[in-house]
């Protein structure tokens, strides 16, 4: 029981110090060989924290969201990153999410971005993870939506 105990409390002080410095490639494949348990943890852990992504535009658009428990919904954009790996060879996509059309209206195919923003979702789409990333401050509002 101690030991059991003991280990909980270095694997949350672990979890604290590693949320401070979120490493996309580290979470995405401790994501991918995740249990759904452990998964939900992951997330509890990692959703609204700050992370940097960096990669090359593969499309932007319009991305209408709705929430249906509570009837609201709201008008996004998202810059879809090429599909990369991790040093494990585990696929991920990056997809940026920004409330403003003329914050990516110049956004062009082809273009190598670096972003930083809160991780507000984290999908296993079977043939890769995608990491959803919001670029500006999350509302709770926004929290609700992106679920």
């Amino acid at each position: 029981m101690k030991i059991t105990l003991l280990a909980l409390m270095i694997l949350s002080i672990a979890s604290i110090g590693y949320c401070a410095d979120v490493n996309i490639g580290e979470l995405v494949d401790q994501y991918k060989h995740a249990t759904d348990l452990q998964r939900q943890e992951l997330e509890k852990n990692f959703i609204g924290k700050t992370i940097s992504a960096s990669g090359t535009v593969e499309n932007v658009g319009q991305y209408d969201f709705f929430d249906i428990s509570n009837d609201s919904g709201g008008v996004y954009y998202k810059v879809l990153l090429q599909q990369q790996e991790t040093i494990n060879k585990v696929p991920y996509q990056i997809v940026l999410l920004y409330k403003d059309k003329d914050a990516v209206k110049d956004i062009n195919r082809g273009q190598m971005m670096e972003k930083e923003g809160n991780i507000v979702k984290i999908v296993d789409e079977r043939l890769q993870i995608a990491v959803w990333i919001y670029n500006g401050v999350l509302t709770e509002r926004e929290r609700e939506l992106f679920k």
